[in-house]
């Protein structure tokens, strides 16, 4: 039951920093700052990760500014690998994988026109997101793992709703069109979070 309960706790970390943002969300090219590469869904050994661990940034003393940087540099080097046509589905893939969070990103901002009003009522949604998860993760600091799963998703999906409760029809109609049709991620456990957006 322990081990459950401490599954559950990383889970809901991991969910976590869908809500709040990685380390260097902002700064990608095209909305694809921050998490790309699905950093965020548990990591792995590519540079850009091993590069956003806190031991490795204050090993090469790494300044906030150069760790902003970085996702750009990387998309760069893949967009002189990918075709064009490869490109394109890869942000795509890149958008639904961040969901939520890819709204979060100041050049996505900019392509779907969202005005000044609609940003500042989107950061106040995102803020108390962020709040209410870590009072979720708090108590489970503290033991109380009964129901965190359920407390998560439904707060997930409360801040969705509420987060594309502000785009306008037209700038629902250009996001879908920005992430194309649906990936199918592969899931080691459990089940992702569907792409809807009405």
């Amino acid at each position: 039951m322990r081990r459950y309960g401490i599954f559950l706790f990383c889970s809901a970390m991991a969910l976590f920093v869908l809500v709040v943002g990685s380390e260097a969300q902002t700064g990608g090219k095209g909305g694809k700052g921050g998490r790309g590469f699905g950093a965020g869904a548990g990591g792995g050994n590519d540079p850009l990760t091993l590069l956003r661990r806190a031991d490795v940034k204050k090993e090469l003393e790494l300044t906030d500014e150069q760790v902003e940087k970085l996702p750009a540099v990387v998309l760069k080097a893949v967009g002189e690998v990918l075709s064009d046509k490869q490109m394109t589905r890869f942000r795509q893939i890149d958008l639904q994988k961040k969901d939520t969070a890819a709204l979060k990103d100041a050049k996505l901002r900019k392509e779907l026109n969202i005005s000044e009003s609609q940003v500042k009522i989107m950061d106040e949604i995102f803020a108390d997101s962020a709040k209410e998860m870590k009072e979720i993760l708090a108590d489970a600091k503290g033991g109380n793992f009964k129901g965190m799963q359920e407390k998560v998703q439904g707060l997930n999906k409360e801040t969705k709703e509420k987060v594309f409760g502000v785009l306008t029809a037209d700038q629902k109609k250009a996001y879908k069109q920005m992430i194309g049709d649906e990936f199918k991620f592969e899931q080691k456990r459990g089940g992702g979070a569907k792409k809807d957006i009405n």
